[in-house]
């Protein structure tokens, strides 16, 4: 299912990958080349973003990673990614993780691991905190695909969420297309943070006529279904893998529901079916 991120992700660099390397570099940033496979060889996960870039003559490639909330996996994917990517491109690899909350950022890099005695590995990568960035600076002004983010900045009000508004509805450099989906971003970040009585009546009328936010209203309640039986599951002494809820929410959320609703009338009947979820290998 996409999420508010890939759409995030899309935008960028579909339509504006320069902007996105402004984000990333800042004033200085490579020049921006082609966009790659994401898809990884051998693998079946997929990179958010991969991009081919130039800078000082030199060519390298940029995995982005957005990362919403925490994975003690993540910097280990990451090394993952960045060899395979290495690998299929035959080009150096710069890894950026994209956080998007302080609660989704895990241990600084670098990540690595030795033997007795002896340092085998040390994986170093770039970090972007959302909330650190100023939007406010004249350069990222500029960057209308950005301007959904701005309402993570810690230091911005509810008062973001107009200030971005008007910005995306002005900005000339955009499709209609893309000022739609940029709205639903803003109106998706900011109603988390701020909540949904802090959008304007014409964001909340745009959000509700979109297709993409009843994705995301599904996914919300999907989440809210699978922590009810994560709850159920460990009460009942289930015995469970360590990614109990990823697999919970690999479930549509009217499975989940269902789920839910035995649960409550027929636990026993619920236990059995949640034990065959959990135990299911995995595709």
């Amino acid at each position: 299912m996409t999420t508010v991120f890939d759409l995030i992700l899309r935008r960028l660099v579909q339509g504006h990958p320069e902007q996105l390397l402004l984000l990333l570099f800042g004033d200085q940033h490579p020049a921006f080349i082609r966009m790659a496979d994401s898809s990884l060889p051998q693998s079946e996960r997929r990179a958010d973003t991969v991009m081919v870039v130039e800078a000082h003559g030199a060519r390298f490639a940029v995995d982005v990673e957005i990362q919403a909330q925490a994975d003690p996996h993540f910097a280990a994917r990451l090394l993952d990614y960045t060899v395979r990517i290495h690998r299929r491109e035959k080009l150096p690899v710069l890894p950026v993780a994209i956080y998007l909350t302080p609660e989704a950022e895990g241990s600084p890099p670098p990540y690595g691991f030795e033997c007795p005695g002896i340092r085998v590995l040390t994986f170093d990568f770039q970090v972007v905190r959302l909330w650190e960035v100023d939007y406010l600076q004249p350069t990222l002004q500029t960057a209308a695909a950005l301007l959904p983010l701005s309402v993570l900045e810690s230091r911005a009000g509810p008062e973001r969420i107009a200030w971005a508004e008007s910005r995306i509805r002005q900005a000339p450099s955009l499709s209609t297309e893309e000022r739609l989906d940029l709205l639903v971003v803003l109106g998706t970040l900011a109603s988390r943070r701020f909540g949904q009585d802090r959008l304007s009546q014409h964001l909340r009328n745009i959000m509700i006529d979109s297709p993409f936010w009843e994705e995301q209203r599904a996914k919300e309640r999907a989440r809210a279904w699978s922590q009810v039986l994560r709850a159920f599951v460990e009460a009942r002494g289930i015995p469970h893998p360590a990614d109990v809820s990823e697999r919970l929410e690999q479930l549509d959320a009217s499975s989940l529901e269902a789920l839910v609703t035995k649960a409550v009338t027929d636990p026993d009947t619920a236990a059995t079916e949640l034990r065959a979820v959990l135990t299911a290998p995995k595709h």
